[in-house]
């Protein structure tokens, strides 16, 4: 997994380019209370950089430390300071509590996808959102970049069945078709699940 990211990242290329993802950009209001941030296979940073730069204490995982090492480097060239932490999702073990956990197009096995719900929210205070847009398994029919293994992108209907089970109220879960034009791997129409919870 290491090896596949990094080699995807390296060059001086932005893979997604510098804007934050949209979703996260419009939904940024509902963190006006927040403080600490932690973004998920945050790769490059765009979506850390665009929340420490809105004020936010901010934590970046990844499992590049090519795309973590970029993200320094465009913190520190803008003078921001964001904590980074090189490992697998499934080795993340929060040492302290965050009041959101945003995450972005994390491609992950289906065997592992109930934990990344379970463990964002054991990583929020109550009241805490967490936020994301991960790719549909309806995106195999799009060109508009994203996995070509369906077995890395989400069921709409596991991942109801998983937030049934867990201690948070649904601000929003939809599959939608959206125009994705971020940097020059997602450009086009896309299908997506958009997933906004607060913890209970």
């Amino acid at each position: 997994m290491q090896d596949f990211w990094n080699a995807r990242f390296k060059g001086d290329k932005l893979l997604y380019g510098e804007a934050p993802n949209n979703f996260i950009k419009q939904n940024v209001e509902l963190l006006v209370s927040a403080k600490k941030v932690m973004c998920l296979g945050e790769g490059e940073g765009r979506n850390a950089l665009f929340l420490a730069d809105q004020g936010f204490e901010v934590e970046a995982l990844d499992a590049s430390d090519v795309a973590l090492f970029k993200l320094r480097q465009r913190a520190k060239a803008n003078y921001l300071a964001i904590k980074v932490r090189h490992t697998l999702l499934e080795y993340w073990e929060p040492q302290c509590l965050y009041d959101a956990v945003i995450c972005t197009y994390l491609h992950l096995p289906k065997q592992s996808q109930k934990s990344l719900f379970e463990k964002s929210l054991q990583a929020l205070h109550v009241g805490g959102f967490f936020m994301a847009e991960l790719f549909s398994e309806s995106q195999i029919n799009f060109h508009s970049g994203g996995p070509k293994n369906i077995s890395l992108l989400y069921d709409f209907n596991d991942v109801l069945d998983t937030l049934k089970l867990l201690p948070c109220e649904v601000i929003k879960l939809s599959q939608e078709v959206v125009i994705l034009n971020e940097g020059e791997n997602h450009v086009g129409r896309a299908s997506v699940i958009r997933i906004i919870l607060k913890k209970l």
